[in-house]
């Protein structure tokens, strides 16, 4: 497979994934939520569509980078924060919070490969592709 047809998949994969997690998947707005996970959407999607474009711009992979880095810092920090909760739910709750500490590891198991072992994956690539 080409990898540019790989990248292209999937960040419009992750794109779609996004855009019906944060619009159909989550029970309230919120809107800081709401603005990055659509920036986050509307920047994978024009990542995919940029490399697939038969005449790309100059600045293309660029573009692709700094979407691929916005993914990974968000998915860090959503990690980061969603382990500090487990922490906090757990140690002060007791067993019922030990129930929330494990709803937020799911959420956790469900974030880290798309959000930061997927990006950090194309970034190698990226690199890679650069140095050749």
């Amino acid at each position: 497979m080409n990898t540019n047809l790989a990248i292209a998949c999937a960040q419009a994969v992750l794109g779609a994934l996004l855009a019906c997690g944060v619009w159909l998947g989550l029970p309230a707005r919120w809107l800081p939520v709401d603005l990055v996970g659509t920036a986050l959407a509307a920047g994978a999607l024009s990542a995919a569509a940029i490399v697939l474009a038969p005449k790309r711009p100059p600045l293309a992979l660029r573009w692709v980078r700094i979407v691929v880095w916005a993914e990974l810092g968000v998915g860090t920090l959503t990690v980061t924060l969603l382990a500090a909760s487990m922490a906090q739910l757990a140690g002060s709750y007791g067993p019922v919070g030990a129930g929330g500490a494990v709803l937020m590891g799911t959420i956790v198991a469900l974030v880290l490969p798309y959000l930061v072992a997927l990006p950090a994956l194309q970034l190698h690539w990226l690199r890679s592709r650069s140095e050749s």
